[in-house]
């Protein structure tokens, strides 16, 4: 049996709202553009190499991230053989008596879907095994650590003509880590099982239902005010300055995230007859303008209070 350390690259939709996404959906959440592997001979040494680019026949335009990341873009990408030719091509090159290996769970999830997509369950792949997920119990490591951090631990330097995120390049990474292990045949108790690739949008934004408070002061001084959260990650923001009148029933402020940056924070009040108050916060990222007019606002009310 012989060891195939697999890496792939893939492509995703320019804009999650194109017409190309919103007719496919969640069937092709990213489309594979690369695939790279090396062979290992019974020494464990690399014996063979195979670098195998893929048309796009959908997210035909590549993401301007994705080709800053490969290097791949529509010209590297011209005259390149769909995903069944590749996949084909792949699998004849792989032989018979082999394994597949791989770093982390990503790469099977990727390569299933566009299996099921393409409609190639008719070329048949020896399962998937996980290098990173070894790695990470061999080292008794708390996180499971990327290519390149796996590398620096190794003391593994890379090759200055060999760029990380490129498939091939990363396969021959993966299999110089491959080859520190000290039972590398354990590697086969870590088959992988494909897991189903949906996308979910990032919330940016967030506003909270109208909460009752007594009194204005009490609403102000409430949780909901001085204790926002990020709407993308879920972390308490601190606040940049007090809250500010906007009008006579809202107020603002910037919250900072440290993950997310600055966001604009709206609180927007109604008295009821009873007396008592609604208030609804919002949030949503905050641009220079809105920074700047908020710090105009603070520093106003500020002088108010000094002349006062």
């Amino acid at each position: 049996m012989q060891y195939i350390i697999l890496d792939l690259e893939w492509n995703q939709p320019i804009s999650w709202q194109s017409p190309v996404y919103k007719q496919i959906g969640n069937k092709l959440i990213f489309e594979m553009i690369q695939i790279g592997a090396v062979k290992l001979d019974q020494n464990l040494q690399i014996a063979d190499a195979l670098s195998l680019p893929i048309a796009p026949t959908h997210y035909i335009q590549i993401h301007p991230r994705i080709r800053k990341m490969t290097g791949l873009g529509n010209e590297e990408l011209a005259g390149a053989p769909a995903f069944r030719e590749a996949l084909e091509q792949f699998a004849a090159w792989c032989g018979e008596d082999y394994v597949l290996l791989t770093w982390g769970c990503d790469d099977v999830s990727v390569l299933q879907q566009n299996i099921d997509f393409f409609e190639c369950q008719d070329i048949s792949l020896a399962p998937l095994c996980d290098i990173q997920k070894l790695f990470t119990q061999v080292h008794s490591l708390k996180d499971r650590p990327s290519l390149k951090k796996a590398m620096e631990q190794m003391n593994i330097a890379p090759d200055e003509s060999m760029a990380f995120h490129n498939a091939r390049n990363d396969a021959w990474y993966t299999a110089l880590v491959f080859q520190t292990l000290p039972d590398p045949a354990a590697v086969l108790e870590y088959t992988q099982t494909p897991k189903s690739l949906i996308h979910k949008p990032r919330k940016t934004r967030e506003r909270t239902a109208m909460t009752p408070y007594p009194s204005v002061q009490a609403a102000l001084e409430s949780d909901l005010a001085l204790k926002p959260t990020c709407p993308r990650c879920g972390r308490i923001l601190a606040l940049d300055g007090e809250y500010v009148l906007q009008s006579p029933d809202k107020y603002i402020t910037i919250g900072k995230c440290r993950g997310h940056g600055k966001m604009l924070l709206r609180l927007a009040l109604r008295t009821e007859e009873e007396g008592h108050v609604l208030m609804r916060r919002s949030v949503a990222p905050a641009s220079y303008s809105n920074i700047a007019y908020v710090h105009t606002k603070q520093f106003q009310a500020r002088q108010r209070e000094g002349i006062s």
